[in-house]
């Protein structure tokens, strides 16, 4: 292959894994807002991470 086709490739591949990352973390960012609506009184938070 040729660099602009090896160049391509990896332009698609980059902007794909960066994409997916981003959809990861809004779907995480999204499930904690959620969780933290919800205010279970049994449940200890540290640093935005739910340990019971």
């Amino acid at each position: 292959m040729k660099f602009y086709e090896k160049l391509c490739i990896l332009i698609v591949l980059f902007l794909g894994v960066t994409i997916g990352t981003a959809g990861i973390i809004g779907v995480y960012v999204k499930t904690n807002n959620e969780a933290k609506e919800e205010n279970n009184p049994n449940s200890i938070i540290l640093e935005n991470i739910n340990l019971f």
